[in-house]
């Protein structure tokens, strides 16, 4: 098994005569140009040949449509099986029609050598390639921001069925607009992004410390930001050239191999081979030290954004409205009654901001040119992120993940009732299970019926055991008055993070 580091999650695996590119994002932006590849992959036309792609999960930095296109249509496409439909159709749209969904633990032969798995963790998915006796588990983002009861779930299963493993690929790090983009009075944002950076570190460490593969490579975060009052949050992100020291101080394991790759590096008979020209600048400047020169073009049109048209914005404002109206129902009725904040679309040809109240029995729309003083929260967000965020059923991505909105949160009340949380969800248009599964009841049955977490899950609600809480949930990182109210050492102290 030979594999090739190209870019972010993108890997080519070459065996049994089979080019096998998995997740390939290798070229341009995601996230409606909010996510910028860094550093760029070297070799990116190595994957236009693939026989194979594999894909983990359908996030756009994994799923990237301008990368997929340049690879040979006759290539086999596997994505995970789940309850949403139009993913076959997706590929076929795209010119591959040779396209498959994987059921949940099921293996599948590429080649009489060559064997894959998938294991589900809700829409994320850890991809298992076997090659003869060689193991490799790519856990991409499917485990690293999982609560703890989900970790040992799924480390269980993969030891269970792979108790000796070469080569464990996994994330390091997370994207969220939360907590990095919320704001509240007294957050440190910068110390609270380091700490939650840190907290998905000590993950990596717990997964690749209990697999014990021979060889473990950090990869899946190579992205930058490039929006000035964004910038920060590149440089949060541990250094991956750190890594290994840290996993030694950190579970004392000295068997296990911690390789700090980039794009270009070869892995090959346990071997790492630093052919990236990237290994120089991190010894020399660091990384970040190149963004300015490799995005001068990108940061100079993000600097001469030009304001939207008045009847564009007029547009806008009246699609958010409707959607506002359709889509109140996923909030409770009770925490609907309380709420009222503002929109600001950043690029708007004034200050205005549109005001939904809902406390008066209705939601009501205003305008106003200031902040009014009983707000709860309001949001800033750029048009071309919200429309997007609007129109298409996974938009909702380039907020939620992509940091396409700056939410200001002004009292506690509204932290502990997870309010920017429900009114990032209001203005984003994502497919909802429970409105897909009656059109197709037979796949919501397959799919249920392969994943023993949402069977357990299923059988607790209609048994009326679920409460408020279900099983493998019972994570620290949705705790929102933990990472917005408190201090570092309260975190550090809640997640165990032992931080200098």
């Amino acid at each position: 098994m030979k594999i090739t580091y190209i870019s972010h999650a993108t890997l080519l695996i070459e065996a049994d005569g089979l080019k096998i590119a998995t997740d390939p994002w290798v070229m341009g932006s995601a996230y409606c140009e909010q996510w910028y590849l860094f550093p760029k992959p070297i070799a990116p036309e190595l994957i236009h040949k693939a026989d194979v792609v594999l894909y983990s999960h359908g996030h756009e930095d994994h799923l990237h449509i301008e990368s997929l296109k340049t690879i040979d249509k006759n290539a086999k496409v596997f994505y995970p099986y789940s309850w949403y439909p139009g993913t076959p159709a997706f590929f076929a749209g795209l010119g591959f029609s040779n396209n498959k969904e994987l059921l949940n633990e099921h293996t599948i032969h590429l080649s009489k050598h060559v064997r894959v798995t998938y294991l589900a963790n809700n829409l994320d998915t850890v991809m298992v390639i076997e090659h003869g006796t060689e193991v490799l588990v790519n856990i991409n983002d499917a485990l690293p921001s999982a609560s703890p009861a989900m970790i040992q779930h799924m480390l269980a299963k993969i030891k269970k069925r792979w108790p000796k493993i070469d080569y464990v690929f996994s994330s390091y790090g997370s994207a969220s607009y939360f907590p990095n983009t919320v704001h509240y009075a007294g957050k440190n944002d910068e110390e609270i992004g380091l700490l939650r950076e840190r907290f998905f570190l000590n993950n990596f460490c717990t997964l690749v410390d209990s697999l014990s593969p021979k060889v473990a490579v950090p990869f899946a975060s190579d992205f930058v930001l490039l929006d000035d009052h964004q910038r920060w949050i590149n440089k949060i992100k541990f250094p991956r050239h750190e890594i290994a020291a840290y996993f030694e101080k950190q579970t004392k394991a000295t068997n296990i191999h911690i390789a700090a790759a980039y794009p270009g590096d070869v892995f090959q008979d346990m071997q790492h081979q630093k052919l990236s020209l990237y290994h120089k600048d991190v010894q020399e400047d660091g990384l970040l030290a190149r963004v300015d020169g490799d995005f001068k073009a990108e940061i100079a049109h993000k600097k001469n954004i030009q304001p939207l048209p008045i009847e564009d914005h007029e547009d806008l404002l009246s699609l958010i409205k409707r959607h506002i109206l359709a889509k109140q129902y996923i909030i409770p009725d009770a925490t609907r009654a309380t709420l009222k904040f503002g929109l600001q679309v950043t690029d708007a040809p004034s200050n205005t901001l549109l005001v939904v109240d809902f406390r008066q029995g209705d939601v009501r729309f205003n305008t106003c040119d200031t902040l009014p003083p009983d707000l709860d929260l309001h949001i800033a967000i750029g048009s071309k992120i919200i429309r997007y965020a609007l129109e298409q059923e996974w938009g909702g991505d380039a907020i939620i993940i992509g940091y396409g909105a700056e939410v200001h949160i002004y009292h506690e009340d509204a932290v502990r009732k997870e309010l920017e949380n429900y009114c990032i969800r209001l203005l984003s248009r994502y497919p909802n299970m429970k409105e897909y599964l009656p059109k197709a009841p037979l796949r919501g049955i397959r799919y249920l019926l392969s994943d023993d977490i949402k069977r357990s899950n299923l059988l607790r609600r209609f048994s009326g055991k679920a409460g408020n809480q279900l099983e493998y949930t019972d994570s620290l990182l949705g705790m929102r008055d933990l990472w917005l109210t408190k201090g570092k050492c309260e975190v550090c102290k809640a997640c165990n993070i032992a931080y200098e």
